[in-house]
């Protein structure tokens, strides 16, 4: 989850300059129509672009198979691109030969859509009985509407959440976390848990690690701030978002509840949890600690710490519709079709009735159900904007890698990163 948020950060640039001027504003009767067909058996034909591969692909195909048997109207194809997957997408776009149906990371719908390159879903899904909106997680469900119109349908919501040594916290008789738990309960354990085990005048074990994840949003949203707001308006510079962002430098550079950046980029985050180096880690509510763990120590999972607003960042991805397939009513079936049956595959399933899945599919996950239940209901992702890839670099060139070096206050930080935003936005 965090490989893919800096790797989005780093090369999501690319995005822009490849979609510009391929299909402008075009809409359904304007597009070229070229990619779907009927088969001799009389079902459409139609493609489906993933970024899956190895084991995750084979899984997938079971999935695409069962409903190419079931199905009297249309027969799907995986398009699999494991490796630069949006640069393909994007010049198939721009060619526009897009795979009919294909996955996007919350961050790229509004881009897409606003080109004109996906198409709006609201028609297809008011009429088809197989889709209950008000099933949805809020969070997961938003990131796909841009100008009120839906674009997408959430197949995945991984929400972050606190995952805890509990071995290490009994060990120390540290008070385990808890659902309820604030940044200051939070701030509290991390001290305690923060140690120089060995005696050799160096910390060897910490109580948390922030080395570029969690975003910053962790901190700016549960302290009722904003980044940009849902109108498009950057709110990072105000008292909220500050106050948020100075108990993200409080625990970085006054406490040092946490590895420097050489330190943790060097070993990994994640690793370092698993070793016992590092005593609470914040990630996605699907990521296989407990297996990779085993019996070295007790994996305890909770919702992240709060200020005065319960929120936790997720990583949403969507199935869309491309613009250009010829029969949109029988492509968004398969969509339809194809979304909810993945519901029954990943974790966490972004619907409500399909979260009691997740026992079934991850057996060792059951022991925290409830709350990734309760997380999956704060659970959300950002204010989308078309050039967000943009905007995530500046935050990050801005913000957070000068917090994080300890170079800019928090102040300073946000006011340089807000300044950066409107100049993107036009602000």
């Amino acid at each position: 989850m965090k490989k893919s948020f800096i790797k989005k950060i780093t090369t999501g640039l690319l995005a822009s300059s490849l979609l510009v001027g391929m299909v402008g504003c075009s809409n359904d009767s304007d597009v070229a129509k070229t990619d779907s067909s009927t088969s001799k058996n009389g079902k459409v034909e139609l493609k489906i672009g993933t970024w899956a591969g190895a084991q995750e692909l084979k899984e997938f195909q079971d999935i695409v198979d069962k409903l190419n048997k079931e199905s009297k109207d249309y027969h799907l194809t995986i398009q699999s691109i494991p490796a630069d997957y949006y640069k393909k997408i994007q010049t198939m776009a721009a060619a526009k030969q897009a795979p009919d149906l294909f996955w996007l990371s919350q961050e790229y719908i509004p881009m897409y859509a606003e080109l004109g390159v996906i198409a709006p879903l609201d028609d297809y899904v008011k009429e088809n009985s197989k889709v209950n909106l008000d099933d949805y997680f809020e969070g997961p469900l938003e990131v796909g509407k841009v100008n009120g119109k839906l674009y997408g349908l959430p197949w995945i919501n991984q929400p972050v959440m606190l995952y805890y040594n509990k071995t290490l916290f009994e060990k120390s008789g540290v008070e385990l976390p808890s659902p309820d738990w604030t940044w200051e309960d939070f701030e509290k354990a991390a001290q305690a848990l923060t140690k120089d085990t060995n005696n050799d005048g160096k910390i060897d074990q910490f109580g948390t690690v922030i080395d570029g994840w969690p975003p910053i949003a962790t901190w700016v949203w549960t302290y009722g701030g904003e980044i940009i707001d849902k109108d498009g308006k950057v709110r990072l510079d105000e008292p909220e978002a500050i106050e948020g962002i100075k108990m993200f430098d409080k625990l970085i550079n006054k406490d040092k509840v946490t590895p420097n950046k050489t330190q943790a980029q060097n070993t990994g985050g994640p690793e370092m949890f698993k070793t016992g180096k590092v005593a609470m880690f914040f990630g996605g509510a699907g990521d296989d600690f407990e297996k990779q763990v085993g019996d070295a120590f007790e994996v305890g999972m909770t919702k992240v710490p709060h200020a005065t607003t319960e929120a936790t960042f997720s990583w949403i991805a969507h199935t869309v519709m491309s613009n250009t397939t010829k029969d949109k009513k029988v492509a968004a079936e398969a969509l339809i079709d194809l979304t909810n049956a993945i519901h029954e595959w990943k974790i966490l399933p972004p619907t409500k009735s399909d979260l009691e899945n997740v026992a079934k599919i991850r057996p060792e996950k059951e022991y925290a159900v409830e709350i990734m239940k309760e997380s999956s209901k704060v659970s959300r992702g950002f204010n989308n904007q078309s050039k967000q890839n943009e905007l995530d670099s500046a935050i990050w060139q801005e913000l957070y890698e000068p917090i994080l070096l300890g170079k800019k206050s928090p102040e300073q930080a946000a006011k340089d990163a807000a300044n950066a935003l409107r100049k993107i936005l036009g602000q």
